[in-house]
Parts: structure tokens; C-alpha cells; sequence
């Protein structure tokens, strides 16, 4: 476990069969608001923020908002990165690290024209690893607007239970909606192979 206020270990897991996950660096700001800009509409249906996603100083909040989160304990996010052509292809992170209740909740999202492909769990099962191997958390929580069929898919194929749903817990386009609440246990992980 890591103790309150020590930084988090590096991300050991940052390769899959397809992908490579890393922190984003600051000069791939342009990049990462072409695929969010490319994306947008799918990705808006469900989250907020790319809604509010337009500029390059934007992204590179994202970016450092990213590498302090790490530096303060509270986050681990990555790009994730197609290893065969080197694509930005999304983002995961495991963010609200509580090293105290060892719990922490997990976020990503996949560009529009790389879904249905498999690479949401399998960066997620990548950022578990770390997760339950690395941090030594207990637990890893996950929300998604009532709807989202595709996204609660990729967390029920990795062993989340769902535990119930949140009351108009997060405004999307300006709406508070319903969100379910999934969660899985280190005990009921059940890790695939890594790639190095």
C-alpha cells in the first residue's frame, strides 16, 4: 500500500498486445485535442468535459493536470497509444487515490474510430494490474452514465459488479443524470497476461 503523501511508483504494465500507455508529455497537446475535436460527439453523449474541449491550452491542462495529479499521489493517467502505428488512441487513468481506504475510481475513453476494437479493457486491465499489484489497492470503483451499454460492457468483461446507481450524480450537457456504480474487488481480479 502507499502510505498518505508518497509518490506513486511508475507505471510498470505500460504495454499490451496492442497498446503502450504512458503519461502524456506537453507536446502531444495537439494531438491529444485532434482526437478529442474527431471524437467529440460520441464521447459527449456520456461525459461533460468534451464538450468544454476546444483549445490546445486545454489539452496541455489535461497534460499537466495529469503529470501533478501523479506527483501528488491523487492520480495516474495515461495516454494509450496503439504499439503497431503509434496512434493516440484514448486516455485511462485511475484517479481519487485514497491510500487510506486502498480505493481508487477508473476513467477512460477510446477515439471514436478505434471503438469496438477491444482497446478500452484491455488499457484497463492494464491500469488494474497497477492498480492491485503496484498501489495495493483493495478496491477500484467505476461510474457510467445509465445508458452507457458499451462502456458498462468493458467493465462487466473485466469482473466489475454492479453495485447500483447514483441519483443524478453528474451533470452532462448541462442535465444532472443517473449514473451506475460498479466495483471490483482485488480478490476478483483476475489479471490477463502483460506484454513487455
Amino acid at each position: 500500500m502507499i502510505p498518505p503523501h508518497e509518490m506513486l511508483p511508475s507505471f510498470s504494465p505500460g504495454a499490451t498486445a496492442r497498446l503502450h500507455l504512458r503519461p502524456l508529455v506537453m507536446n502531444e497537446a495537439r494531438e491529444l485535442l485532434a482526437v478529442v475535436s474527431a471524437s467529440r460527439e460520441e464521447l459527449a453523449r456520456f461525459m461533460s468535459w468534451p464538450r468544454e474541449f476546444h483549445e490546445v491550452a486545454q489539452a496541455r491542462e489535461f497534460v499537466r493536470a495529469g503529470r501533478e495529479g501523479w506527483i501528488q499521489s491523487r492520480t495516474v493517467r495515461l495516454g494509450i497509444f496503439e504499439r503497431d502505428t503509434g496512434a493516440l488512441v484514448g486516455s485511462a487513468e485511475l484517479d481519487g487515490i485514497d491510500a487510506r481506504r486502498r480505493q481508487a475510481e477508473l476513467g477512460y475513453w477510446i477515439r471514436t474510430d478505434r471503438c469496438r476494437k477491444g482497446y478500452a479493457a484491455e488499457a484497463s486491465r492494464a491500469m488494474l494490474h497497477f492498480a492491485f499489484e503496484a498501489l495495493r489497492l483493495h478496491k477500484v470503483r467505476a461510474d457510467v452514465a445509465v445508458g452507457n451499454f458499451a462502456s458498462a460492457r468493458v467493465l462487466e468483461k473485466l469482473g466489475f459488479a454492479r453495485e447500483g446507481t447514483l441519483r443524478e450524480d453528474r451533470a452532462v450537457g448541462g442535465v444532472f443524470v443517473d449514473h451506475w456504480r460498479f466495483g471490483l474487488l482485488e480478490r476478483e481480479f483476475l489479471p490477463a497476461p502483460v506484454a513487455r
